[in-house]
């Protein structure tokens, strides 16, 4: 388990603790705080952040702009890698792949996802992790996924 998801599980028992932590995600990844991502649920395998439809994350037709989605999805995906990378391993994204599927006209909530068994392998190997932007109604707006590259530290 990584630091960082020993910070989460620390700060959801406490009041405001996951808005903090939120707060801080930001603050480690800057790249982050120009979609505000709000962490809705860190664990082993899932992670789920939500991006707020705002004046600066929107495209000049007034939805939510697909990188903003992207930018969701990935701190999403640094998450899920966070709370389910092995200790003794590290990750690195290598990529992404997307689809935009239908204009995001309200706050988008950013899914990964992984499988036990796309874990299961000895270092170095490649986990892609699935991702879904959906708005409250369930109306996906972007699926894709984020190549990450495990390998053991040195």
């Amino acid at each position: 388990m990584t630091s960082t998801y020993e910070l989460y599980r620390r700060a959801g028992t406490r009041p405001l603790g996951q808005k903090a932590f939120s707060l801080a995600y930001m603050l480690k990844a800057p790249y982050f705080a120009s979609v505000r991502p709000q962490v809705i649920e860190m664990r082993e395998h899932r992670a789920v952040v939500q991006i707020r439809k705002r004046r600066a994350v929107q495209n000049h037709i007034g939805t939510v702009h697909a990188i903003a989605v992207a930018n969701g999805m990935e701190a999403a995906m640094g998450l899920l890698a966070e709370a389910t990378t092995p200790s003794g391993m590290r990750w690195i994204p290598k990529g992404i792949q997307l689809e935009y599927v239908a204009k995001a006209t309200s706050d988008v909530r950013c899914v990964a996802e992984t499988d036990a068994g796309d874990w299961a392998h000895e270092p170095p190997f490649q986990v892609d992790v699935r991702c879904t932007g959906v708005l409250a109604d369930g109306t996906e707006v972007v699926r894709g996924t984020i190549p990450i590259w495990v390998t053991a530290k040195k």
